[in-house]
C-alpha cells in the first residue's frame, strides 16, 4: 500500500511494552464479562512478522470462516512475502480451529486483503489483492483484484480470475464486496487515488469498472459501502483530509456524487461500515484520532440510525497507550458483533473481539 501511514512507519512508532486494553475491560464492564470476550487470533513471532488484514463469513451448517493476511518473511512490509489462511469456529468465534492455507502465495510479492461474499449459486467468492511491485520512485507498481470461489465451504477455493488489467496499482481492502438488492454486486477499490467500485450483474461472471471519484482537496483509498434504505449506495473513502468522507451513488455504484467530509474524524486509515441486522441501523468502526499524538489509536465505533446522515454512540472498542490498531472488519452473528483488527504492539497480531450488539447502544 502506498499511502500515508504505511506499516513500517507505524510500527517505529509503537512502544513494545505490555499495557492493557481499556476498551475492552470498558466493555467487559458494562455489558458483563461473560457476554464479551478478546481473542488473539494470530500473534506475530519471528516467522510470522505480522497477520493482518481479515473478514469472516457464516457457513451455511452456522459455522464460521476467518481468513487472513499471513506474512511469512522479512519484517512484514506491505510488499512482504505473504499468504492467506483461515480458521473455522463451531462456536460462534469463541474458539478456532486449527489454520490452514485458502490462497497460497502466487504473486511476485505476495496474495492480501481476504474479502468473502456468498454467491446465489451457493458457492463462497473470495476477492483479494495479487501484488508484483509496489509503487515507488521509478515504477507505477503492480497489484491486481482477483476472484478465487468455493464449492465446499471454505476447504479449497478455484484457480483465481483476474477482475483488474496488468500494469496498474489497483487496492481493496478487507471486509468488502456488498450485494445490493437488486443482486447486483460491487467490490470497492481505489487507484492512483481514487476510489470506484467493481461491478457484476451476473454474480459474479462478468464484470465491469464504474466510475472513480475522490474528494476536491485530496487523494482517496480503501473505499467501503453500504446500501441505503431508499436503495442508493453510501461509500466512505479514507482520507488524510482529517476524516472519513462520503459520497452517493444514486445508480448502483456505476457513478457517485461530490465526496463531502464525515462527522468521523480521523487520520488516514480505513473504516468498517455494517448495516445492524435487528436494528437496521449502520454501525461504523475507525480510528478517532485526530488531533491525537497517537496515530491509529484509539479504534472507536459509532451508530447513525439515519443512514448515515448523523453519528451517535461514540464508544472506543479499543485505547492503549503505546499500541495502535488498524483494519476493522465487523460481522454479525445473532445478536453479538465479531469485530477483527490488528494491533501493532510488540509485532503486528490480529485479534478478535465479540461484543454484544446492545452495548454500541449504551
Amino acid at each position: 500500500m502506498t499511502h500515508a501511514w504505511t506499516i513500517r512507519q507505524l510500527l517505529g512508532t509503537i512502544l513494545a511494552v505490555a499495557a492493557p486494553l481499556t476498551g475492552i475491560a470498558e466493555v467487559a464492564a458494562q455489558v458483563g464479562k461473560d457476554d464479551v470476550f478478546r481473542l488473539t487470533i494470530a500473534a506475530a513471532t519471528a516467522r510470522n512478522p505480522r497477520n493482518s488484514e481479515s473478514d469472516i463469513i457464516e457457513l451455511r451448517d452456522g459455522r464460521l470462516l476467518l481468513g487472513w493476511t499471513e506474512f511469512y518473511a522479512g519484517n512484514g512490509a506491505d510488499d512482504g512475502a505473504a499468504r492467506i489462511v483461515g480458521r473455522v469456529s463451531a462456536d460462534g468465534g469463541r474458539s478456532w480451529g486449527d489454520k490452514y492455507t485458502l490462497v497460497e502465495n502466487d504473486g511476485k510479492c505476495n496474495v492480501m486483503e481476504v474479502n468473502f461474499l456468498r454467491l446465489n449459486s451457493g458457492g463462497l467468492a473470495l476477492f483479494h489483492l495479487q501484488k508484483n511491485a509496489e509503487v515507488g520512485r521509478n515504477q507505477t507498481g503492480d497489484c491486481r483484484v482477483m476472484l478465487r470461489t468455493s464449492q465446499d465451504e471454505g476447504r479449497t477455493f478455484s484457480s483465481a480470475r483476474q477482475l483488474t488489467g496488468e500494469k496498474r496499482y489497483v487496492e481493496t481492502a478487507s471486509g468488502r464486496s456488498l450485494r445490493l438488492n437488486t443482486g447486483r454486486i460491487l467490490v470497492e477499490c481505489d487507484a492512483q487515488e481514487t476510489s470506484f467500485c467493481l461491478i457484476s450483474d451476473d454474480d459474479g461472471a462478468t464484470w465491469r469498472e464504474g466510475t472513480h471519484v475522490k474528494p476536491s482537496g485530496g487523494g482517496c483509498w480503501e473505499p467501503a459501502a453500504v446500501q441505503r434504505k431508499d436503495g442508493r449506495a453510501l461509500m466512505f473513502l479514507r482520507t488524510g483530509l482529517g476524516g472519513q468522507y462520503q459520497t452517493i451513488s444514486e445508480d448502483g455504484g456505476v457513478t457517485w456524487g461530490m465526496a463531502t467530509l464525515t462527522a468521523l474524524r480521523g487520520t488516514a486509515a480505513p473504516i468498517s461500515i455494517e448495516r445492524i441486522p435487528h436494528t437496521g441501523d449502520l454501525l461504523a468502526v475507525w480510528n478517532n484520532d485526530l488531533g491525537s499524538p497517537r496515530a491509529r489509536n484509539p479504534l472507536t465505533a459509532a451508530i447513525s440510525r439515519d443512514d448515515g446522515k448523523t453519528w451517535e454512540h461514540f464508544r472506543n472498542v479499543a485505547d492503549t497507550t503505546g499500541d495502535a490498531f488498524a483494519y476493522p472488519s465487523v460481522t454479525f452473528i445473532g445478536d453479538r458483533a465479531l469485530l477483527t483488527y490488528f494491533n501493532y504492539q510488540g509485532g503486528i497480531s490480529l485479534l478478535l473481539q465479540g461484543i454484544p450488539v446492545k452495548w454500541f447502544y449504551e
